[in-house]
């Protein structure tokens, strides 16, 4: 077994490779001294374990299941793909103290891991993470019992529909329309559920990639990814959709595709929702929006419009849901697909934004691209990027990012010699025009992460091409 710091994701919780760095023996330690750090802090007696299809997730969940047994666990639930928002709703609903999700979430079928959460259904607060971390650098390896907890299988179609009939009672105008969806799990564990919450609003649903598959058919099961879409996009097409839905291995991300087959970036989704006001409180017409510096530019623009106001955080939702449990925002997204409503829970949560997305499709009666196309007339089309450079020791420093950021912009034509920056995650330039780039050093692989938008031009693709190479010519070893 590894040290601690070989599995830890940045995301949520901790990752590694399959029968490497992630064994049963590595889900029974993790799962001890997250048990061990939560103690002083909250009730641990009742404990929801799940798992997605990758391989031996059956193994690790039941080693999980064993060492909270162990470690106090009075009752141990263990319910086989959860999709990660039902499992933070079953949270909310008090069905348990805290959740164990043996999954690696968007990446590859080489990897598996453990997420990790508490009421009202979010993440490890950061001073229990850092607790949990310290525990696992110090622990040597835990027996793994047997695991004596039956695994329920009906309950995930029993709280998945719990869960379908409260976002659709907080949105009676989301059913009605008849439409047809195309639905890719990418051999995930939410396909299923997703179709089922469609075929509640009355949609017709293509569904693809609904079994669980440990290779996700030769997919990585992350929406971002173009590669990961083009099935959805093709089959939108090809059956002549309304729209498309492509979810991540364990249900927490969602990437739109309108019916000429076209990406709807999460920036656009949260913008066109925040533009029909249905996905914030009514009670409550000016709370704040709460995005990672990664996000685009157009929810921050409409939110400007309307006098709302927008905070930043690092990436990982795992800064946004305290802001939306604060209730300092209501409505918190990222670049990912990763989007929450604070109406309807302080998670990620596909099943509400599609449920958000329908009703505004029915309440303005016109498609997900028309009202696309009306969004970039109304605050002007951006083109995004996004890329990541192996790049040497030096470029971890601020300063030297600052300086390569600023060459680079200048390069391209985009920036004079000193452009604005912040620098709350890495260093974001911010440009005319409400362009912008954000440099970064990756947490989950060796290198720096780069995003950005600029205009849409006819000359648009070749500048982020100039822009791209200069920056890698900069930072590259």
């Amino acid at each position: 077994m590894t040290d601690a710091t070989s599995t830890k994701s940045s995301a949520d919780g901790w990752r590694g490779v399959i029968g490497d760095t992630f064994t049963p023996a590595y889900a029974a330690l993790v799962t001890h001294c997250v048990m061990r750090a939560l103690a002083p802090a909250q009730a641990t007696g009742t404990v929801l374990v799940t798992h997605d299809g990758r391989r031996d997730g059956r193994r690790c969940a039941a080693a999980v299941v064993a060492a909270a047994t162990d470690a106090g666990a009075h009752r141990v639930r263990l319910v086989p793909h959860l999709p990660t928002p039902i499992a933070s709703a079953a949270l909310r609903r008090g069905r348990a103290d805290v959740a164990f999700l043996v999954t690696a979430s968007h990446n590859s079928g080489r990897h598996n891991g453990i997420k990790v959460k508490v009421p009202p259904g979010r993440s490890l607060p950061a001073a229990l993470e850092h607790h949990a971390e310290q525990l696992l650098a110090r622990t040597g390896p835990v027996p793994v019992g047997p695991c004596a907890e039956p695994p329920d299988h009906d309950a995930a179609t029993r709280w998945t529909g719990d869960h379908i009939t409260a976002v659709l009672d907080r949105l009676p105008a989301a059913a009605g329309s008849r439409r047809t969806v195309v639905v890719d799990g990418v051999g995930g564990i939410a396909g299923r559920p997703m179709a089922r919450l469609c075929e509640h609003l009355g949609w017709r649903v293509h569904l693809l990639g609904a079994t669980p598959d440990p290779d996700f058919g030769g997919l990585t099961p992350d929406p971002t990814l173009a590669l990961t879409r083009r099935r959805a996009q093709d089959a939108v097409r090809e059956t002549t959709a309304d729209l498309g839905i492509v979810l991540d291995g364990d249900g927490d991300r969602i990437f739109v595709i309108d019916e000429r087959g076209r990406t709807v970036q999460p920036h656009e989704l949260l913008a066109l929702l925040l533009r029909a006001r249905g996905a914030l409180r009514r009670g409550n017409p000016e709370g704040g929006i709460a995005v990672t510096v990664a996000t685009g530019t157009a929810v921050r623009t409409v939110a400007r419009r309307q006098g709302r106001a927008v905070r930043e955080t690092p990436i990982g939702f795992k800064f946004l849901s305290p802001l939306l449990a604060d209730g300092h925002a209501d409505m918190a997204g990222g670049s990912v697909g990763d989007l929450a409503f604070a109406d309807h829970g302080i998670d990620r949560d596909p099943f509400t934004a599609v449920a958000l997305l329908a009703e505004l499709l029915h309440t303005t009666a016109r498609p997900l691209g028309v009202l696309l196309d009306e969004l970039g007339e109304e605050i002007g089309r951006h083109q995004w990027f996004e890329s990541r450079v192996p790049a040497a020791v030096l470029a971890q420093d601020t300063d030297f990012l600052r300086t390569a950021g600023t060459t680079a912009l200048a390069h391209a034509g985009l920036a004079g010699a000193h452009p604005a920056t912040t620098d709350i995650d890495g260093v974001k330039f911010w440009l005319d025009d409400d362009q912008w780039m954000l440099l970064r050093r990756s947490t989950t692989e060796a290198g720096v992460r780069i995003y950005g938008e600029v205009r849409s031009t006819p000359h648009s693709a070749h500048r982020i091409d100039q822009l791209l190479t200069r920056v890698r010519d900069l930072l590259a070893p």
